[in-house]
């Protein structure tokens, strides 16, 4: 498989349906995709996508790749850097990065925004950790620049700081991306932000000229018509949590239609708090869609398997949870590529 990169969709791992969806997606429509983990989702000691090191995540990747022989999926690590699994132990980054490449990822997303110091100390850190990662493996792709999920609209006084960052970068390395932010902002299971067409217009001709391509993180819920707004300017988007909360709408949806009792699994889910920081207007009374908003992270419980279990008794259950992720890659690829 060539090492090029040219994927214009990156799909977060939230499940091994999902995973097998970029696969499939990508084998019958020949697209190439990039498949995209947090280091809270696949780690080398472990995640919450079935509880998967890395090494059992690329076994699970090889089997599918012996299946779908014609797909073209980059597998890429995204927020690599302390505290993004609650963890500020440099050490552990290392670790990640050492069992990414060994594991053969195609990119690093390099990202020390929640490293404890001031902004130049957290500059030099990921000169230090990128230059690790070209010692491992010199023809690595790499991803800068960091998106908190703030959903900030910067304006064109900003852009003398985001081209100083990105010519820090240029003087030792040549990024495939620079994650910038677009205005884009997911709350519950709605897209909150707005475009903010001129400003990204503008940082797009700076990474042009150096040859970077833009990428947007936060790019779920988005429409047709603001996904064709992104067209000739972003050059690649970052799409994860819708994809969970679709899976977690279609299992209970199943379970109405069969009559399997889910109430455990959705006690579990709000028990658990991981949608919290993605509240907006709602408040955690509302514990039916805190649960949706967060089903995911406990796709790998007894109780989300035992609904599972049920309802493979029913139909073919993994099939229908695959269909509904490929079409929802679909919907951003068609979307891109009509405009």
């Amino acid at each position: 498989m060539s090492n090029k990169l040219s994927a214009t969709l990156g799909v977060g791992s939230m499940s091994s349906e999902i995973i097998e969806a970029v696969f499939r997606f990508s084998n019958y429509h020949r697209k190439q995709l990039m498949l995209i983990s947090s280091k809270n989702q696949i780690d080398h000691n472990g995640g919450y996508v079935n509880n998967w090191t890395t090494m059992q995540y690329m076994e699970f990747i090889n089997k599918l790749r012996t299946i779908y022989t014609n797909s073209d999926v980059k597998i890429c690590r995204d927020h690599c850097g302390p505290g993004f699994n609650g963890l500020s132990d440099l050490n552990d980054t290392y670790k990640t990065i050492d069992c990414d490449i060994e594991n053969g990822f195609d990119l690093m997303h390099i990202d020390f925004c929640h490293f404890d110091s001031v902004q130049g100390q957290k500059l030099e850190e990921s000169k230090k950790a990128i230059e690790y990662c070209l010692k491992l493996k010199p023809d690595i792709h790499l991803e800068i620049g960091t998106d908190e999920n703030t959903g900030t609209n910067y304006n064109l006084p900003n852009l003398s700081e985001i081209e100083e960052e990105v010519d820090f970068f240029k003087d030792f390395c040549n990024p495939h991306f620079y994650v910038a932010q677009t205005g884009s902002l997911i709350t519950e299971i709605n897209q909150a932000g707005t475009f903010n067409g001129h400003f990204i217009k503008e940082i797009y001709k700076i990474l042009k000229q150096k040859n970077i391509k833009l990428k947007e993180h936060n790019a779920d819920y988005l429409s047709e018509v603001e996904i064709g707004k992104r067209k000739g300017i972003v050059d690649a988007l970052n799409i994860a949590p819708q994809l969970g909360v679709v899976q977690t709408q279609t299992v209970l949806a199943k379970c109405l239609i069969y009559g399997v009792d889910f109430t455990q699994f959705l006690e579990e889910v709000y028990k658990g708090r991981k949608w919290k920081k993605w509240l907006d207007k709602n408040t955690a009374e509302n514990k039916f869609l805190c649960s949706i908003i967060a089903g995911h992270y406990h796709f790998a419980s007894d109780s989300y398997k035992h609904i599972i279990a049920q309802l493979e008794q029913c139909e073919d259950i993994h099939g229908s949870l695959i269909d509904v992720a490929e079409n929802l890659i679909n919907h951003y690829h068609e979307s891109y590529d009509k405009f």
